[in-house]
C-alpha cells in the first residue's frame, strides 16, 4: 500500500486536487495528513508539504524559495500541477487529453493557490472548482468537524469529477477526426454530426462554417450557432431576429417547418423534429441577411 502525506489543518484545492491524481493511480492509498518530518518523510509520497520537488523521491512541494517552475503562458504550478505533470499521461492517451486536463482544470486552481489573477470581471465572480472544494472545509460555525473526514470526502469528490474529465479527454482525439473528416465532406456552410460531440474547437479553427447541427439523446435535432472563438457569445451567424423566443406551432407558421421545436430567445439555437426540419431552419437562417 502506498502512502501520501499532506499537510494537516484547512485543506485547499492544490493539495485535495493532487491527491485525488495520485487516488486514481492508487485506488487503496493511505492518506497521512501532518506537517511533522518526522511522519511525513516515512511517505511515499509528500504534497505541498516538505518543501521539496523531486519526483524521483516523491516530493511535489512547490513553497520553499528557490522554487520558480512555470508553464509557457506564466501559469506557476502548484503541488497539483507538479503531480499531473508527472503522472498525468499515465490516464490519457493523447498529448491534447493532458493538455485538456491541465488547461480545463488544473491550471486556474494552480494559479489561485500562487495568488495569481487569471481572469477579470465587473459583474459577478465566477464559482470555480476550487470554491467548490474549499467549501468542503467546516465552517465557523461547525469548529469542530473533523478536517481529516472532510478531506477524504473532498479528494473523493474531485476524484470522480476527474475521472469524468478523463474519460472525456481520451474520446478528444477520435472526435477531432470525425469532425475534420465530417467538414471535408460538408458543404461548407452548416455541419451535420449524428450526435452530440465536442465540436467547437474543430469548427472555429478549421472551417467558415456558421451552423454546427446534432442530434440529441431524444431523437430531436438542434442547431448551434458557431461562435467567433472559443468561450465566447459573439457568433458567426445567427437565426433570423423575428424567429427570437417562438416555439411550436408559432415557430412552424413563421418558419413554414411543421416539425419546429423552438428559437431561443438570443438567436443562437433553434430545433426540430427531424432531421430534414432542423436542417430547413438553417438554410433560411443562411439565406437571411443581417
Amino acid at each position: 500500500m502506498k502512502t501520501v502525506a499532506v499537510h494537516n489543518g484547512t485543506f485547499h484545492a492544490d493539495d485535495v486536487l493532487a491527491v485525488a491524481i495520485l487516488r486514481l493511480l492508487y485506488p487503496k492509498i493511505k492518506i497521512i495528513r501532518t506537517r511533522d518530518p518526522e511522519k511525513f518523510n516515512k511517505a511515499d509520497f509528500r504534497v505541498d508539504v516538505g518543501r521539496r520537488y523531486n519526483p524521483k523521491t516523491g516530493d511535489f512541494d512547490h513553497h520553499q524559495n528557490e522554487f520558480n517552475k512555470k508553464r509557457k503562458n506564466g501559469i506557476p504550478y502548484a503541488s497539483a500541477g507538479l503531480v499531473w505533470k508527472h503522472f498525468g499521461m499515465k490516464f490519457v492517451n493523447s498529448k491534447e487529453g493532458f493538455n485538456y486536463i491541465d488547461g480545463k482544470i488544473i491550471q486556474i486552481l494552480d494559479a489561485e493557490d500562487n495568488g495569481v489573477q487569471t481572469y477579470s470581471t465587473e459583474i459577478v465572480h465566477p464559482y470555480t472548482l476550487g470554491n467548490v472544494i474549499v467549501s468542503f472545509n467546516p465552517n465557523w460555525q461547525r469548529r469542530d468537524s473533523n478536517k481529516d473526514k472532510l478531506f477524504e470526502k473532498a479528494t473523493l469528490f474531485t476524484k470522480n469529477l476527474l475521472k469524468r474529465e478523463i474519460d472525456f479527454a481520451n474520446g478528444m482525439t477520435k472526435a477531432d477526426k470525425i469532425i475534420k473528416d465530417t467538414i471535408s465532406k460538408s458543404n461548407g456552410k452548416y455541419l451535420v454530426l449524428d450526435h452530440v460531440m465536442p465540436w467547437k474547437k474543430i469548427v472555429i479553427n478549421n472551417s467558415n462554417i456558421k451552423f454546427v447541427l446534432h442530434q440529441q439523446s431524444d431523437g430531436d435535432w438542434f442547431a448551434s450557432a458557431v461562435p467567433v472563438k472559443e468561450n465566447s457569445f459573439e457568433n458567426r451567424k445567427l437565426f433570423p431576429k423575428k424567429w427570437a423566443g417562438l416555439a411550436g406551432k408559432e415557430l412552424a407558421q413563421i418558419t413554414g417547418v411543421e416539425d419546429s421545436i423552438f428559437c431561443h430567445k438570443n438567436l443562437f439555437a433553434a430545433g426540430a423534429k427531424s432531421k430534414e426540419g432542423a436542417i430547413k431552419l438553417v438554410e433560411m437562417a443562411l439565406k437571411e441577411k443581417k
